[in-house]
């Protein structure tokens, strides 16, 4: 069995190369240049190359999805960027049926970054001891409880991104709010969640809402950032300060998803564990 990952996973090439992953890349475009997530720019390069120009987003190219599937001959499991969330899953899934490569099978990871990360861990440490049906079935069992939370920094980068309307971007700025975003109930849009004045307002909000919904030692939280290390650590104590013993995992967000939020901003996620073994 063989995995296939979107780089949404934020696993580096090296992670990818000792969990026998194959990484497709999410591609960023800036100015007249493409590069692709991980492979041809890092966060850092990411971040003094935005300083002279908005960058735009793109899912894994066709072309890319389809040399990897023609590399590989056996039972493959694809886990792609969140449905709705990118147009990824439903291009993988038309480059499956255009080459009839019934041998992969293009799952619909309902999430971006940490969540992605953790499901594609998963797969590679339970693909040479399950059969694939298990191992999907216990993929699906961690999507069961999941959610992820957006804090962007700069409201000109939602606007772009398309995810605010240009009024409110226009008013958000004005009056130095801090928006927190969350998945829909379906998981397949990013919907306004909150709004707040300050970094603490808004994460307090965020963990408030985590132990609303239970969340406890059986998940592991990611916390992950674009170059704002104040807030992260105080994302980490508040977490900590509410739920014992909490399973924390910090992330450096990779160049696709600061393209979306923008420098600075802020992503607190959970889902369940999967500790069977």
């Amino acid at each position: 069995m063989r995995i296939i990952s979107d780089t949404t996973c934020h696993l580096s090439i090296d992670e990818a190369a000792l969990l026998n992953v194959r990484l497709v890349a999410n591609q960023v475009m800036i100015g007249e240049t493409t590069f692709k997530d991980y492979l041809d720019i890092d966060s850092n390069r990411f971040i003094e190359l935005i300083k002279y120009h908005h960058p735009r987003t793109s899912q894994p190219s066709a072309g890319d999805i389809m040399v990897a599937y023609e590399e590989e001959s056996v039972e493959t499991l694809h886990i792609t960027t969140g449905k709705g969330l990118s147009s990824a899953f439903d291009t993988a899934c038309g480059v499956k049926k255009s080459m009839d490569a019934d041998y992969v099978t293009v799952f619909d990871s309902q999430s971006v970054a940490g969540v992605n990360r953790y499901l594609t861990q998963l797969a590679a440490r339970l693909k040479d001891k399950y059969d694939f049906e298990t191992v999907v079935n216990r993929l699906n069992e961690c999507l069961k409880e999941t959610q992820s939370y957006v804090i962007p920094v700069n409201f000109e980068f939602l606007k772009r991104s398309g995810r605010l309307t240009p009024t409110a971007a226009i008013l958000g700025s004005f009056l130095n709010l801090k928006p927190i975003l969350a998945q829909s109930t379906d998981r397949q849009r990013i919907e306004r969640f909150n709004v707040a004045r300050t970094w603490h307002g808004a994460i307090k909000a965020v963990v408030d809402d985590l132990i609303k919904r239970g969340v406890n030692s059986r998940h592991r939280i990611y916390v992950a950032h674009a170059f704002n290390m104040e807030s992260l650590n105080m994302a980490i104590q508040q977490i900590k300060d509410k739920i014992e013993n909490a399973d924390i995992e910090t992330l450096l967000l990779a160049p696709a998803m600061i393209t979306h939020g923008g420098p600075g901003s802020l992503v607190i996620q959970y889902v369940s564990r999967d500790d069977n073994d």
